[in-house]
């Protein structure tokens, strides 16, 4: 069963980060409670990684005041989690009207600056059949933010139940965005079915299956309701799934905030929580380093750190 811890609990992302960082080092299955140790059923865990095209844009939209003027073309992507029997996604990619005609679907200021190149074949629902999955199979789907590259293609859920989980602070802003109608990193189009959608709000750390395996915590800092994944594989390094907290590895390194950030020193704050996930032998995954994903594996080849 999923597992909420609020946010009254949290004074900082530090906090979150803690308790993701005992996660990480808590045997798989197991709880602690009372002091003993409870035994659970262990669930086989494996990531698959998958990309959605390309964003062409500059350095330091990545890395703020970085390179500045120096083109940058890097990967979209997204996960899917199997946990047991069960699937889980963490973020969409792009919607589908991307390969089409990206002007007019996320509007010429937007592509200015990040001018998308995608397939149809590349987009979430095709993609997924190379797992045998269709969206409708789902166990679940965690978004880590509403942007245009990580929430776009949320319609392929439009009429199915399966559970679309987003920090509460997120959902609100969303639904802000929609409101106003402007085409910004949300673009309002993305959410039109979203009545449609079984949204669903957290607040603060998230262990979706109960055995933090994947959990879901809170990263403000690129976004107010931003939020990064846990996933303990089977075998192999955890791993944390950074999403837009840590664009590429370098932002990480020489704690660089994004160059698109709703509060710089709470971006950086997540940067430093996640170099210290790394010390005790996380895999840290960035979302849009195209260095690193030279070399990763992706479709339907178990993700390796």
């Amino acid at each position: 069963m999923p597992s909420q811890i609020s946010r009254r609990n949290f004074l900082t992302l530090a906090g979150a980060a803690a308790l993701s960082v005992g996660a990480l080092a808590a045997p798989t299955g197991s709880r602690a409670q009372s002091g003993k140790t409870s035994p659970a059923p262990a669930a086989d865990v494996a990531a698959y990684a998958f990309l959605c095209g390309i964003l062409k844009t500059q350095t330091q939209y990545m890395l703020k005041d970085t390179r500045v003027g120096t083109p940058f073309d890097i990967p979209v992507t997204f996960f899917v989690v199997k946990h047991g029997k069960d699937w889980v996604a963490f973020d969409t990619g792009n919607n589908a009207m991307v390969a089409k005609d990206p002007v007019a679907y996320w509007g010429e200021p937007v592509t200015k600056a990040y001018y998308p190149v995608m397939k149809d074949y590349e987009e979430f629902h095709v993609q997924i059949k190379k797992l045998g999955i269709a969206p409708k199979d789902l166990k679940a789907v965690i978004l880590s933010h509403g942007h245009l590259d990580h929430a776009g293609a949320i319609d392929n859920l439009k009429g199915t139940d399966v559970p679309i989980y987003l920090q509460q602070k997120e959902i609100e802003i969303i639904k802000k965005a929609v409101a106003d109608g402007k085409k910004t990193a949300y673009i309002p189009e993305d959410f039109k079915v979203m009545d449609q959608l079984n949204i669903k709000g957290v607040d603060g750390v998230f262990d979706l299956f109960g055995d933090q395996t994947v959990v879901a915590f809170p990263t403000p800092g690129h976004t107010e309701g931003h939020q990064s994944l846990l996933v303990k594989q089977s075998k192999g390094h955890p791993l944390v799934l950074a999403a837009d907290a840590m664009y590429t590895l370098e932002n990480m390194q020489d704690a660089i905030p994004p160059g698109l950030a709703w509060d710089v020193p709470r971006s950086v704050q997540a940067l430093y929580a996640f170099k210290a996930m790394k010390y005790i032998g996380a895999e840290i995954v960035p979302s849009h380093d195209p260095d690193y994903w030279k070399t990763k594996p992706v479709g339907s080849k178990v993700f390796e750190a």
